[in-house]
């Protein structure tokens, strides 16, 4: 072997030795990390139903939560903070009276059942077809001093139940509005709200929405009295 020969295989020694020593090799008997699937890798995320889900702002696993009815326009005039109507009544003695009229009082439910104000979608204004069942009410109580009245705000199944709550109350304060404006005392009419949790039509189609978006009348009498 010439002394070329033998630098060569000297300098090919020293590159592999090199190699050898500088390899890392996989550890064993790793303990694994929660979120991790091994060593050097990017954590596995787990997404829940109320994460933030990648791909845009403001966006849920579990919908987006608007409050709004699904497929319904949204109106200025309806919305959380906006009213049709004033709450206070249009004429005197407009304010909402103290505690609850039921107490004490015996509750008809079928004396005005012929008398249920319907709303058309997501709207609590009076429809001019139903003023008159308004004012047949207004009549009654104006005749029948002693009397008092509860009306009930109604809505279907569309919207979250934090809106149709809200939608509720407006349009029960929107029939007591139109029964102060006929002249009947504000003291003697309180109302409530029981958004979709009371619907009078168990069907999911456009029938059964017109007949839950309603405001009911519910007579109130004192024990005894002469009606």
């Amino acid at each position: 072997m010439n002394s070329l020969t033998r630098v060569m295989l000297v300098a090919a020694l020293t590159v592999a030795a090199a190699g050898f020593v500088g390899c890392k090799q996989r550890p064993k008997n790793i303990t694994p990390i929660p979120g991790y699937e091994g060593a050097g890798s990017s954590p596995v995320v787990e997404f829940t139903p109320t994460d933030p889900v990648p791909g845009g702002p403001g966006r849920t696993g579990s919908g987006s939560g608007s409050g709004l009815p699904p497929g319904g326009a949204y109106n200025p005039n309806e919305g959380p903070g906006r009213t049709d109507i004033d709450p206070a009544g249009a004429g005197a003695g407009g304010e909402l009276p103290e505690g609850d009229l039921r107490d004490g009082m015996v509750e008809d439910r079928a004396m005005f059942s012929g008398n249920t104000v319907y709303f058309d979608f997501d709207k609590s204004v009076v429809k001019k077809s139903e003023v008159a069942k308004v004012g047949a009410v207004a009549e009654y109580l104006k005749a029948n001093g002693q009397s008092k009245l509860l009306v009930e705000g109604h809505c279907d199944e569309r919207g979250t139940d934090g809106y149709n709550l809200a939608l509720g109350e407006r349009r029960a304060l929107s029939v007591r509005d139109q029964l102060i404006n006929l002249g009947v005392g504000g003291e003697r009419v309180s109302t409530i709200s029981y958004g979709e949790s009371r619907p009078a039509d168990l069907g999911h189609d456009n029938a059964a929405w017109g007949k839950n978006r309603r405001g009911e009348f519910i007579l109130l009498t004192p024990p005894g009295a002469v009606r």
